[in-house]
Formats: structure tokens, C-alpha cells, sequence
């Protein structure tokens, strides 16, 4: 009976020790396996990224290498002032001319400035649309108000608006030059079979004097 006895409690506690170490194991089972595990450690945060260097102002690189920019005032013998408020960048390749519009309360001015060195300055003023014929392509003389001009340069160019107050040409045009025997100068942008003109004056750069925008007009 003792050993009958002994054997039973044996089998009796063998098989609790083993219930005990199954249910552990079910109890650690994998949570991806359908289980109750502890849940996965969270993924560290990505350290946020270093600010990089300012894109460059498209304005700014338009008009690189250009004896004036936007903002700029210029001056010219006798006191006449223009600040330049807009423009249109003629391009090739790469930037060549920017027709610069300096508003006024009698007549809005532009200043034509090519990118060459010592460029002159074409100091103009707009003519009247119904003074000439529009043409599809610029001709090779004008006359404008008995002053005969014949043509200089005709280059086929693209076209962008800069700041503000510039006449919207589309983005492709033909821009002529034309010069008199003396110093008056005129300029025609040719677009969409319309021509707008610009008449005025040749001046060498040490004739035109530039204040950088932002320079305090007391240096």
C-alpha cells in the first residue's frame, strides 16, 4: 500500500510540474504567432534632417554679370533718375539683354543693358503703339520723326518677366536694334505678330551712374 501510495503522488506531482511548464511556454509564445507576449519595442525617431543651404533667387542668377539688377536707381546727366521695378530677361542661352521698366508719373521709362562690358545703356521711352505699322518681322529701317534708323541687330530671343510692371511678350520674341547717325537709338520687341517700340538715347557707361539697391544714399 506505502508504495502504491508513493508512486501515485510521484505521478500526481510530475504531472503538475509539467502543466506548469507548458502553460509558460504558450504564455511566451511569439505575439506573431497569435500570442500574448510583451508588445515590440518601439523604433527609435529619425533624427530630424540638417537644414541645407537657400536655393539661389532665380532673379538673382538671371541677372548675374549685368551692370544693373532690380532695385537699383539710375541716374544720368542732367538729374533724370529711373528705378528699375521690372524687366523682361532676354535669353539665348543664357541671359544677353534685359529690357529694365522704371515707372514714372508722366511716362514709364526703360533702360535697354546688354550683358557685354562697357555696354552702353539705351535710356528709352515707349512710342506710341499706332506710330508704326506692326510687322511680322522687324524691317530694316525705321523712320521716327524725321530721324532715319536702320537696323543693327535682330535677334531671335526667349523672354521672362522679372518683378513687376514689365509687358507680358509671351516667351519667345524678336528683338531689333536700331541706331541714327547721332546717339538716338530705338528698340523694337516683335511678338505674336505685334510690335511694341522704344525710343531714346545711347549712353556710355561712365555717363550713367548705378545706386545698388539697399546703399544708403548717405556714403
Amino acid at each position: 500500500m506505502l508504495i502504491t501510495f508513493v508512486v501515485s503522488t510521484t505521478l500526481v506531482l510530475g504531472g503538475m510540474a509539467l502543466g506548469r511548464v507548458i502553460a509558460r511556454s504558450l504564455v511566451a509564445k511569439d505575439p506573431q504567432e497569435g500570442g500574448e507576449g510583451p508588445p515590440p519595442a518601439a523604433a527609435p525617431a529619425a533624427a530630424p534632417a540638417a537644414p541645407g543651404p537657400p536655393a539661389p533667387s532665380p532673379t538673382s542668377d538671371a541677372l548675374e554679370g549685368f551692370p544693373c539688377q532690380l532695385g537699383d536707381v539710375l541716374t544720368r546727366p542732367g538729374g533724370d533718375e529711373a528705378w528699375l521695378a521690372g524687366g523682361l530677361v532676354l535669353s539665348e542661352d543664357v541671359p544677353v539683354a534685359v529690357l529694365f521698366i522704371a515707372p514714372d508719373a508722366g511716362h514709364d521709362r526703360a533702360i535697354y543693358a546688354r550683358r557685354e562690358t562697357d555696354a552702353p545703356f539705351l535710356w528709352l521711352k515707349p512710342v506710341d503703339p499706332g506710330a508704326l505699322v506692326s510687322l511680322a518681322e522687324p524691317p530694316s529701317s525705321i523712320e521716327h520723326e524725321g530721324v532715319r534708323f536702320e537696323r543693327r541687330r535682330r535677334l531671335p530671343l526667349s523672354a521672362r518677366r522679372i518683378g513687376t510692371g514689365a509687358p507680358d511678350v509671351g516667351s519667345s520674341v524678336i528683338v531689333a536694334e536700331y541706331a541714327s547717325p547721332g546717339t538716338e537709338r530705338m528698340l523694337v520687341v516683335q511678338h505674336d505678330g505685334r510690335a511694341r517700340v522704344w525710343h531714346g538715347d545711347m549712353l556710355e557707361p561712365g555717363m550713367v551712374d548705378v545706386l545698388p539697391s539697399g546703399r544708403s544714399t548717405f556714403e
